[in-house]
């Protein structure tokens, strides 16, 4: 009798997929976790000739309130230096009310940042209550901007109907 093997073990503390993720813990600090796959991790080796360990690590945060964020143009970034075996971290001391995102990454010999995973972005919530008058939810520039010339304003008994009727 033949017994199958898989390929690979899965062995504790090897990772397939690369993932930061960022949580909100309250208005002023930010709880991240993360892997990076141990081929990006041999890649990493492979290309600045060294063992992956050897590379200083580096969590990078954004502030990104009200951007299109393309990786250079934030309001103002964290550089947080990791220990070699850590996988978390809290992120604290941060302003309430706006959106951040992170890069987890290492930096080379040169000080030259090199990101490999990015998160998606959240949001800290506000640390007092609104105004009066107040909007609950912060509005986008876009949304409150006049329509543009080209924009056709729908007729009275115009509307949009969802589904067919046969």
């Amino acid at each position: 009798m033949q017994t199958l093997l898989p390929d690979r073990l899965d062995l504790p503390g090897a990772h397939s997929k690369d993932m930061l993720r960022l949580l909100v813990r309250d208005a002023h600090t930010l709880y991240a976790y993360w892997a990076v796959s141990d081929r990006k991790n041999g890649l990493a080796s492979q290309h600045f000739e060294c063992d992956y360990g050897q590379l200083t690590k580096e969590l990078r945060l954004y502030d990104v309130t009200h951007l299109m964020f393309n990786g250079h143009n934030a309001h103002r970034t964290i550089c947080i230096r990791l220990t070699p075996e850590a996988d978390n971290w809290y992120i604290t001391g941060l302003e309430a009310d706006r959106a951040y995102m992170a890069d987890i990454g290492v930096r080379t010999w040169e000080g030259q940042f090199v990101p490999f995973v990015r998160s998606g972005s959240v949001q800290t919530p506000r640390d007092r209550p609104a105004g009066y008058g107040a909007p609950l939810v912060t509005v986008a520039a876009e949304a409150s901007s006049p329509h543009p010339a080209a924009y056709i304003a729908p007729s009275g008994p115009e509307h949009f109907k969802s589904y067919l009727r046969l």
